[in-house]
């Protein structure tokens, strides 16, 4: 009778001790945790930061983990065989852990399912995605099946971290809950540039868009003149279509008519260098273009100055072979003069002496 009473006894005490075991999970205390970001379309890689994890080393069996919960795969109805509650779970800090002093912070990333993810790829036997759940580089669980095959459903979801006894994964505490936000998937930033281009053309051809904002819609999207004149001939409104004069090779006025700043000032000074070589035989002193160099001023005053020196009193050039010629002829007859009176005076002086 005795030993049927321990036996009794026995059986009621171990399922109280789970009981009160369960129940002491909240005195754990629970980590501080950080996710980023907090909202996002299918594709988003999500980082959640777990810090400030308790020490449970001194914890007796049945010991406890800390679980993350992951509910992204639920909406698709494909969980792990080792789900808690419906929910995909993978343990990031164990009792052993505790006991090798291991209480570094856990890094948890993963990216939401998308038809736009990287297709898995194959590597030491594994395939993985950008969709497999990673702890501080190791992966928890790979998610290659369902990565980029479709798109995670938008709602609220709720990110779940709790302590779960090893023994019975029943018997948990959630310490966090970490909400995210699947929000609607955006569309590819790089449209092609053909399908704009179709839209120009399509309000061009109904009038509804002038032919300078067609031509410069189609110019900032790098359309080129060749594409621009196809494009003309698709909608008839090429000259030859609309009934009017002018080459279906060209572009009309609109476009030819721009001219860059650099062809222009070539232009203006061909123009003006070809008017000053005009110019330049009929100098007119009263308009000196602002654009003449140094010499071309010295010699419009040169010409300038001969004009007043032949209104004002003859004076002979001394390189006049004329003139030289009568210096000459004067010099000559002077000196002859001279000697003639030389002999005479001593011609006459030597006749006086001689009386």
């Amino acid at each position: 009778m005795r030993k049927i009473i321990l036996f009794l006894i026995f059986i009621a005490i171990v399922p109280l001790g789970n009981v009160v075991w369960a129940s002491d999970l909240g005195t754990l205390g629970s980590p501080y945790v950080t996710i980023s970001p907090n909202s996002g379309p299918p594709g988003t890689k999500i980082t959640i930061t777990v810090s400030h994890i308790p020490d449970i080393s001194k914890t007796s069996y049945p010991y406890p983990d800390l679980y993350i919960y992951l509910p992204f795969s639920q909406s698709f109805g494909t969980t792990l065989t080792s789900n808690c509650g419906g929910q995909d779970c993978f343990p990031i800090y164990t009792h052993d852990d505790a006991i090798n002093h291991d209480f570094a912070d856990r890094v948890i990333t993963f990216s939401l399912p998308s038809i736009n993810n990287s297709k898995p790829v194959f590597l030491n036997g594994f395939e993985n995605s950008v969709c497999d759940v990673t702890s501080n580089g190791k992966i928890l669980e790979r998610f290659s099946t369902l990565c980029n095959t479709k798109d995670e459903p938008v709602g609220m979801y709720q990110i779940k971290l709790g302590w779960v006894l090893e023994s019975d994964s029943e018997q948990n505490y959630t310490t966090n809950i970490i909400p995210f936000l699947v929000t609607p998937g955006i569309p590819p930033s790089g449209v092609p540039i053909a399908d704009n281009g179709d839209t120009i053309l399509k309000e061009y051809q109904n009038g509804t868009i002038s032919q300078a904002r067609f031509y410069a819609e189609l110019k900032a999207r790098s359309w080129t003149d060749e594409q621009i004149r196809q494009a003309l001939a698709v909608i008839g409104k090429l000259p030859h279509q609309m009934g009017t004069s002018g080459p279906d090779y060209g572009l009309p006025t609109y476009q030819n008519s721009t001219v860059s700043p650099t062809n222009t000032i070539q232009k203006n000074t061909i123009d003006q260098n070809a008017s000053q070589s005009e110019i330049q035989p009929h100098v007119n002193t009263n308009t000196i273009r602002e654009q003449d160099n140094v010499s071309l001023q010295d010699s419009q005053n040169t010409s300038m100055i001969k004009p007043i020196q032949s209104n004002s009193t003859f004076q002979p050039a001394q390189n006049n072979p004329l003139w030289n010629n009568i210096i000459t002829a004067l010099s000559v007859i002077a000196a002859t003069i001279m000697a003639g009176v030389v002999i005479f005076v001593k011609i006459y002086r030597s006749k006086v002496n001689a009386r």
